[in-house]
């Protein structure tokens, strides 16, 4: 059976950020930008939204619709471009010859990765209701027995289904960046290419997980030290304003008045979220490159013909 290395999978994601480091900030710029544009959007007005329900009035039905409708666009605008900067870092972990213009693209590719991602986000939901359910159903009949063991039962019934979900994503896990490297809807490449690999998978999800906490907390501390060990959370004061909702008003005069900081800020940032999309996407389309080149046919070989000779005389 073929295997892929965790170790080779995350070391061309390293490599990738390595290798392609302007790349790997424009995709975590682009993805931060639909958050930026819900933030200076959204902020004045879910702060008046909430403010008129602290006060006992109902916010205006048309800045209702409004919010609500800004938010639809901006969510779908958000997902068009995950799919967008997703399947760039395939593209480049499986076609590392195709680097122009960052590896983006809006075509086949894109369309295919948006559609494998919605049919496993549709699978996966319906896959955890039913879990759910199932689990429902068992942690009721063990709360019947009124065994002291019950909260310990249920627990471990939680992790169980925690697990199975974890499983199943790591299960179909090959199937996006499959259908990249075969420029195809490779939903049958992709679960072929992941049998007898969900273990291994699923290691490398766990793994992954550690060592993007291991950066948060890497950054916290670098941030903390940066702003004098909590400075800022001790003035009570600013943090009282910020946490009032009437004072969530339009950021952008302070963003001009403060431009020089928000714009490293959102240089440092947009790298840093690049780092994480290539550290979590990158892996899994190097193990999918590597089955795939494991489980290819070894080339014919055709017999050389024998020069032809000359009779003796």
């Amino acid at each position: 059976m073929a295997r892929f290395s965790i170790g080779t999978a995350f070391g061309d994601a390293f490599g990738l950020v390595g290798r392609r480091p302007l790349s790997v900030f424009v995709w975590g710029l682009l993805i931060l930008l639909p958050t930026a544009a819900t933030f200076l959007v959204m902020l004045p007005m879910m702060g008046e939204v909430i403010a008129s329900a602290e006060i006992g009035t109902e916010p205006e039905f048309s800045r209702m619709l409004q919010f609500q409708g800004m938010s639809g666009l901006l969510n779908i605008l958000q997902l068009l471009v995950i799919a967008v900067v997703y399947t760039a870092v395939m593209r480049a972990a499986v076609r590392p010859k195709e680097t122009g213009f960052f590896s983006l693209r809006l075509g086949m590719d894109e369309f295919r990765v948006a559609v494998v991602g919605i049919a496993a986000m549709v699978g996966i939901y319906v896959a955890l209701i039913v879990l759910v359910l199932l689990g429902a159903a068992v942690g009721y009949a063990v709360w019947q027995l009124n065994s002291p063991g019950n909260w310990m039962a249920i627990s471990a019934l939680v992790l169980v289904l925690v697990l199975g979900v974890w499983l199943m994503m790591a299960r179909i896990s090959l199937i996006a960046p499959a259908s990249v490297l075969f420029r195809d809807f490779a939903f049958v490449q992709g679960w072929r290419l992941g049998r007898g690999q969900t273990w291994p998978l699923f290691g490398m999800m766990v793994l992954l997980c550690l060592i993007v906490l291991l950066i948060e907390i890497a950054l916290g501390v670098a941030v903390l030290a940066a702003v004098g060990m909590g400075s800022v959370v001790t003035d009570v004061q600013t943090f009282e304003a910020w946490a009032n909702p009437a004072n969530w008003g339009d950021p952008i005069p302070w963003m001009t008045a403060n431009w020089p900081w928000c714009a490293l800020g959102g240089v440092v940032l947009s790298f840093i979220y690049g780092v994480f999309v290539t550290l979590g996407i990158a892996p899994f389309a190097s193990a999918c490159r590597q089955l795939a080149d494991s489980s290819a046919p070894p080339p014919v070989t055709e017999p050389v013909a024998e020069p032809a000779h000359a009779p003796e005389l």
